[in-house]
């Protein structure tokens, strides 16, 4: 027989709110289990009233095979403890001596209930269903010795389980959370135990942090006096250890995900399914295959979707119940959204830069041999332009090698807004596990080095015989030798100071490695550029006579003129320009209180003002006007 697999905390937590806990209408709520009670003892054929009269039919350890089974048990309990709780209201307004009796003559029936579920759940159901049906067992148990004022066993039995619900909560348990937002209702059962037991600390802790110092102080390895509170302890503990091992101080769940050297856990196990699927699409990736790439694409978006479901899920219960395991998985799953971006993010720069490497090896625009670079750019006669047949194909082509790195340029700067917006939602402990301001380093690094190679090409495309721009080209190329390429270098010689441990192979095999820039690649733009910067210089002999003299000593270049490569016909409008605002303008509101303020500090020309006026009132108009409401 297949064991039975059902969400206690979910089940309990939909029925209360839906059925009149939500605005504390505990009669309502007991009237909704008796009814609903019926119908599933029904179902269940468990049925104890007939026209013949009444037979009473218990769930056993023997005829418990299903989840009708388990809420009949689940369903008979929170009847009776709705009916102590509406009792408890009751008796705080009259304070009748008989009322509380029953109050805990219901509870008790809640925990005999709640008990029976407890002890027939190992024998039908999987492991994570019997630990929450005795965590909902401890949680009625709590409720009944704090209103018998037996405060040990009150905070033993709420301490214990919190613990299993920690636990649960690190297995991967769906709907955790929600078994935390009922938990609270025994924070104030943990605090006043606490007080009556005098536990040091207790007065400036959490309950959270009060019961687990209980549970790991006067809990373990004292088994012989809880189990005089608690019969099954012996039993919770042994599937507990099962369950997962303890992890200490730290927050730990089933599903881990290794990136960058680091251990990010998390609960969802659909999300840990698709992770497993993605890493497995990006090993297997192939650069030939179109298909794979866009497979490999959809598994890391999807990544990204269910994190930030998971996410928001999380951030929704975090508002009920403030755990550190709630915090742990909020940053988990902030985390676990980053490295969907970084993934995508180091996908979308490498398929450019293959595209840009492609195109511009088409063109022939790749070799860093000055004789090689001097044909292709001079053709048949220095410094003017081939034919259009022959330069056709040629000058489209590089427009587009730069239109390539503008966009990994733009990826790259999203990439930094999105570590930065993260960063933000991440514990400091999961910022040192992946490190991520090396990320933000990284990208930076990575822009500087694809700027250079973006300037280089641009300056090969003024510089080609259909543009002639030799002027703006040598101004480029200077660019990329004295600026572009020592800021590059700087850059990645600070990255490479830091002597972090290294990332796993997953992040640069195959396609996460160009988003580091090593010194090679540095060197190898630099070398192209100072190949191509006397090519271009001797280009520019037949420039006009004020351009001479900063041609022959690149040093003293003034700012660049407007760029009059778009003018082009034979080149697409895409083509960036030479000058490239990197900055967001804002409008600013203008406000009259500035007017007001700078008022007196204005001189005006009162002559000219008062003989404009003179005039004005001179007029026939002016007479009436003055003659009605007087004069100036």
């Amino acid at each position: 027989m297949a064991l039975v697999s059902f969400d206690i905390f979910e089940y309990i937590h939909d029925s209360r709110q839906a059925h009149g806990l939500r605005a504390q209408d505990y009669t309502r709520y007991r009237r909704f289990c008796a009814h609903h009670l019926r119908t599933v003892r029904k179902a269940a054929k468990l049925p104890q009233g007939s026209t013949a009269g009444f037979s009473k039919l218990n769930v056993t350890s023997e005829n418990a095979s299903s989840t009708l089974h388990v809420e009949v048990q689940l369903l008979q309990a929170e009847r009776a403890w709705a009916y102590a709780m509406d009792l408890r209201e009751l008796h705080s307004r009259t304070e009748e001596p008989r009322q509380r009796q029953h109050v805990v003559q219901r509870l008790k029936a809640a925990v005999k209930a709640a008990h029976t579920l407890a002890a027939i759940a190992p024998g039908f159901c999987d492991a994570r269903t019997a630990l929450a049906a005795a965590a909902y067992w401890l949680q009625m148990q709590s409720q009944l010795r704090f209103e018998l004022q037996q405060w040990e066993a009150a905070l033993d039995s709420a301490a214990l389980a919190r613990v299993i619900t920690d636990r649960l909560a690190q297995a991967g348990s769906s709907h955790f959370a929600l078994a935390h937002a009922m938990l609270e209702a025994l924070d104030p059962i943990v605090r006043l135990a606490a007080y009556q037991m005098r536990v040091s600390g207790a007065q400036h802790a959490t309950p959270a942090a009060i019961a687990v110092q209980w549970y790991d102080s006067n809990m373990k390895g004292a088994e012989d006096r809880v189990s005089a509170t608690i019969p099954e302890y012996a039993d919770i503990s042994a599937a507990l250890d099962k369950l997962s091992a303890p992890t200490g101080e730290s927050v730990a769940f089933a599903n881990e995900l290794h990136w960058r050297g680091g251990t990010v856990s998390f609960a969802s196990q659909e999300l840990a399914a698709q992770v497993d699927r993605a890493q497995g699409l990006l090993k297997a990736a192939s650069g030939d295959n179109s298909d794979s790439l866009d497979e490999m694409v959809a598994a890391y978006r999807k990544v990204g979707k269910i994190a930030r479901r998971c996410h928001a899920e999380s951030a929704v219960a975090a508002q009920k119940s403030q755990t550190a395991a709630l915090d742990a998985l909020l940053s988990a799953y902030a985390a676990v959204q980053l490295y969907s971006v970084c993934v995508l993010s180091a996908i979308d720069v490498t398929q450019l830069f293959n595209e840009a490497q492609s195109i511009a090896h088409t063109c022939g625009a790749t070799t860093n041999s000055a004789d090689a670079l001097l044909g292709w750019l001079a053709g048949p006669c220095a410094g003017s332009p081939l034919s259009d047949d022959k330069n056709a194909p040629r000058q489209p082509g590089l427009a587009q090698v730069v239109v390539c790195y503008d966009k990994i340029r733009q990826r790259l700067t999203a990439l930094q807004r999105s570590v930065t917006e993260m960063e933000a939602k991440l514990l400091p402990a999961v910022r040192r596990e992946i490190r991520t301001q090396q990320i933000a380093d990284e990208a930076v690094a990575a822009e500087a080095y694809y700027t250079c190679l973006r300037n280089y090409y641009s300056a090969l495309l003024h510089a080609s015989p259909a543009c002639a721009q030799y002027v703006d080209s040598l101004a480029l190329l200077d660019i990329v030798v004295t600026e572009n390429v020592p800021h590059a270098t700087a850059l990645t010689a600070q990255l490479a100071k830091r002597d972090l441990p290294p990332s796993e192979a997953t992040d640069t095999e195959p396609w996460l490695r160009n988003l580091a820039p090593s010194p090679d690649k540095i060197a190898q733009a630099s070398e192209a550029a100072e190949t191509a910067l006397p090519v271009v210089r001797g280009l520019c002999v037949g420039a006009s006579e004020n351009t001479k003299a900063w041609v022959h000593s690149p040093a003293s270049r003034l700012n660049l003129v407007a760029n009059t490569l778009g003018k082009s016909a034979s080149v697409p409008q895409r083509v960036p320009h030479l000058v490239d605002f990197t900055a967001d303008f804002a409008v600013v509101p203008i406000k009259p209180l500035f007017y007001d303020l700078a008022a007196p500090a204005i001189d005006f020309d009162m002559s000219t003002i008062n003989a404009q006026a003179d005039k004005q009132g001179t007029s026939k108009l002016g007479s009436i006007i003055g003659s009605l409401w007087g004069s100036r």
